[in-house]
């Protein structure tokens, strides 16, 4: 066996699969792993890999005791592998283990749960994995066991399935240690142990709580050298307790990435199932969509995802699929192993359901037609009533979290307050359950148009309010409700009911761009059906923002265009409507936005609402800008500034922000630092979109020579561009193109200019092109590619002097930077300057490829 040579397991690993003559995909097969964990292995990304995995690659691998013995120890366990045990033999003295054994190769996309885990058992004495059922408790204990022991540790595992009453729980423990019964007490075989000597693995502890915790407050006051790891659907509610919810596998976020679909967690365990059944089953370009949208329908629910899997043996996936609409059906079978109450989907959500006090398992049944996630308000407000009073909501709540059926939802909680979920297959169960109840899904449903109309009406006024971040956000959290109170309104053709939620709502669905698509759907099919053509017009002027928002200029365009022509231009709804056709029209390089600007202005200003006319001002001010017009664009940028003094006049940073790029392009960097920084003050410090104001000083840090600084902005600004889309991402990557050209790294400027315009291209914001594509020239002549670099230049200085909008100055001089050799092209100007820069673009593209 080769020496390690310091280089660990994943240079072990690597030199003994090599003279061994076996690929990564030989010695997965072989192993009966995944070729991802010996790909993952040799890469070094394991530091302590399961012991299970390490003892089936000793065999695979041929290796002799010996050998065997020192693999296990690169691997972080100092012990030789164990002997297979035949069921007729007697088990040798020093193996250490009663009870079920971990399943080989059984988690997936658990690693830094049970790297956790294993710490969490060094450092205290009683651990409680708390879950859904179906989630994979019982498997990541047995594994986080497994790891933790060592040659000296015994594991005990005790299946408390079958135990019927609390007071039997120490008669199972001693059963599990295997002594005869009336031989000894539980004290006897706890006694005398030292610390890491013994770890208790109590399974399924949910409904005998009160023994399980009992017995685990003694173990852990009393016998110092004995860990107790619980597995329930229910906190035991220990002083000394340590509580980890353990989450269900992560899911494909979208259906187009092949390569995130087979990364996917649930999608690896679901694609390991179906290979027990069909060997030849894989992940490939023309399945990928399917599956990642059965794992996300199955919530990446382990026991779904395992059930869904064993009928793959004679259903299609596509089958699979379909039929999900009756999952309990589906998913009942042919399971035989396991605790009788998780051997279906439908008795593992009974085993907890069943298990609630009448109002609680009440409030899980009308919660189910609320949409996920919910408020506390929105429970309030629809899902009272007998049996449930209005002040037993919390309590309620925290019942139905504790017993794992609802999930908090943690993610922005200090935008959005608390707020819950619940799993699509327990929402299943419990809409099925309300649904047997007589009238009472209709009358809930009903309850919820009611209380989002209320709701609405309560918006109003609210823009002009000095807390309408809070007010819009807290909307904005119950954006699911407002979905199903849109779906009933819809189902009863009460389009007049739809509108006004619509209209009502409006804003608040701009604070979520993932929820835009929703306002865009509703505000457009109830444009399509209420007879009042102003408010179908008002519909249109929403869907055209939220179609912006999204970053889908050219729908936005279609839409504000259509309100146009249904809506008094004077009106507020008139003004919104016009100064969203002139934004996209400017991002589109349409000449007709700004011949319709002067009017626009005038109109706005005679209006009676001092917001709508400073509002205006500004979106007129940032089209003059994207088009070069700079003295213009300041004069109304300052007027909506100087309308600040008005009370119902709020800051946004956005204006600061355009003021900053005004005063930049002008070459004024002081007054750009300025309007930068106040854009940065403004800005709500819980803001999730900090892409904006980050970008920002980061261009006026770069024209500052401050180099170091801007890239520190820009980083921070990349990070949130991972987790949000906004207006500004481009410029993000144009000055990150920048910065790697200044430091002699060509690549990643290649890297960082075609995506910026692949975005832009792909969104239609064809004006921010202008200002890319000089950058793209400098990239291309920084890549050696002078010749595709000289072409472009040369299209871009005929542009120049033929076309209009001109190129902002920062992105001229870099182009006259790059442009020693070049001569302007013949052909220009052109009939079309969006279809030519988008021309120039896709060039760039293949250029760049």
């Amino acid at each position: 066996m080769p020496d390690t040579d310091g280089r660990g397991l994943a240079g072990l690993l690597l030199d003994l699969r090599v003279q061994a003559g076996l690929s990564q995909e030989e010695l997965a097969d072989q192993a009966g792993l995944s070729v991802r964990t010996i790909r993952e292995l040799e890469a070094g990304r394991v530091a302590r890999p399961r012991k299970d995995s390490v003892r089936l690659l000793s065999e695979a691998l041929g290796l002799s005791p010996q050998d065997a013995s020192r693999f296990l120890a690169a691997a972080g366990h100092g012990v030789v592998a164990r002997p297979v045990v035949s069921v007729a033999d007697p088990a040798p003295t020093g193996l250490r283990w009663r009870g079920t054994r971990p399943i080989p190769d059984g988690l997936v996309g658990r690693e830094d749960e049970l790297a956790e885990l294993e710490g969490l058992l060094r450092q205290n004495r009683l651990i409680t994995l708390v879950g859904p059922g179906g989630v994979g408790k019982t498997e990541l204990a047995l594994a986080a066991a497994d790891r933790f022991s060592g040659a000296d540790t015994t594991v005990v595992v005790v299946d408390l399935t079958t135990v019927q009453r609390d007071a039997a729980v120490p008669s199972a423990i001693l059963d599990a240690f295997g002594t005869a019964p009336g031989t000894s007490d539980l004290d006897d075989v706890l006694s005398g142990r030292q610390p890491g000597d013994l770890v208790i693995v109590e399974d399924n502890a949910e409904h005998v709580l009160d023994g399980v915790a009992e017995v685990a407050n003694r173990m852990v006051r009393s016998f110092p050298g004995v860990g107790v790891l619980v597995t329930s659907r229910i906190p035991l509610g220990l002083p000394d307790e340590v509580v980890r919810r353990v989450q269900v596998l992560g899911v494909p976020s979208n259906d187009d990435d092949l390569a995130e679909i087979v990364g996917s967690p649930a999608v690896e365990m679901f694609s390991r199932r179906v290979a027990r059944v069909r060997p030849d089953f894989a992940v490939t370009a023309e399945n990928a969509r399917t599956v990642a949208r059965l794992c996300r329908r199955l919530d990446g629910l382990p026991l779904a995802l395992e059930l869904a899997a064993a009928r793959a043996g004679s259903l299609s996936v596509e089958t699979i699929l379909a039929a999900l609409d009756d999952r309990f059906r589906l998913l009942s079978g042919p399971r035989r192993f396991g605790a009788p109450h998780q051997r279906t989907l439908a008795d593992t959500i009974a085993w907890s359901v069943d298990a609630l006090s009448d109002p609680a398992r009440q409030l899980l049944y009308r919660t189910s037609v609320l949409g996920s996630p919910f408020t506390l308000d929105a429970v309030v407000g629809v899902c009272t009533g007998y049996p449930i009073d209005a002040a037993d909501v919390p309590m309620l709540l925290a019942e139905l979290v504790d017993k794992s059926l609802l999930q908090p939802v943690l993610e922005f909680e200090q935008l959005y307050g608390a707020r819950y979920k619940m799993l699509e297959t327990i929402r299943e169960h419990a809409y099925a359950g309300l649904s047997s109840q007589g009238d009472d899904l209709t009358e809930f449903q009903d309850r919820a148009i009611e209380w989002c109309t209320t709701y609405v009406a309560g918006l109003e006024g609210a823009w002009s309010s000095p807390d309408r971040d809070r007010r819009y956000r807290a909307a904005n959290a119950n954006s699911a409700v407002f979905e199903v109170a849109l779906e009933r309104a819809a189902a009863l053709a009460q389009w007049d009911v739809a509108a006004r939620i619509v209209l009502g709502f409006r804003i608040a669905w701009q604070y979520q761009a993932s929820v835009a698509e929703s306002g865009i759907r509703w505000a457009s099919v109830c444009a399509d059906n209420v007879e009042d053509k102003e408010v179908a017009g008002m519909l249109r002027a929403i869907a055209g923002r939220l179609s912006n928002l999204t970053g889908d200029v050219h729908e936005a365009r279609r839409h504000y265009g259509e309100a146009r022509q249904l809506i008094p231009g004077e009106t507020e709804m008139g003004l919104v409507a016009r100064g969203g056709w002139v934004s996209s029209g400017s991002h589109l390089l349409d000449t007709q936005s700004l011949a319709e600007i002067p009017a626009l202005v005038e109109d706005a200003r005679k209006h009676g609402d001092v917001q709508r006319s400073a509002t205006v001002q500004a979106i007129c001010g940032l089209a003059l800008l994207r088009w070069g017009r700079l003295p213009e664009a300041k004069e109304l940028l300052l007027a909506w500034e100087a309308a600040l003094v008005n009370p119902v006049v709020y800051p946004d940073e956005v204006g600061y922000m355009a003021l900053s790029r005004v005063e930049l392009e002008l070459g004024n960097l002081s007054e750009a630092r300025r309007w930068a920084e106040l854009a940065r003050e403004v800005q709500a410090s819980d803001d999730p979109e900090r892409t904006k104001v980050a970008g920002c000083l980061a261009m006026v840090e770069f024209h500052d020579g401050r180099y170091d600084e801007a890239r520190r902005l820009l980083e921070e600004a990349e990070a949130d561009i991972r987790g949000h889309r906004g207006y500004f991402d481009y410029l993000v990557m144009l000055y990150r193109s920048r910065l790697a050209r200044a430091a002699g790294e060509p690549e990643q400027a290649r890297i960082c200019i075609r995506d910026a315009v692949s975005r832009l291209l792909a969104e239609g914001r064809v004006v921010y092109l202008l200002q890319v594509l000089p950058e793209a020239v400098a990239v291309l002549h920084a890549l050696g590619r002078s010749e595709a670099g000289d072409a472009l230049c040369g299209e871009l200085l005929a542009w120049q002097r033929t076309m209009d909008p001109p190129m902002l100055p920062t992105a001229w001089e870099v182009l006259q930077e790059s442009c020693e050799r070049a001569a302007k092209a013949t052909g220009w100007p052109e009939p079309d300057p969006a279809a030519a820069v988008r021309r120039l673009a896709a060039d760039v593209l293949a250029s760049l490829s």
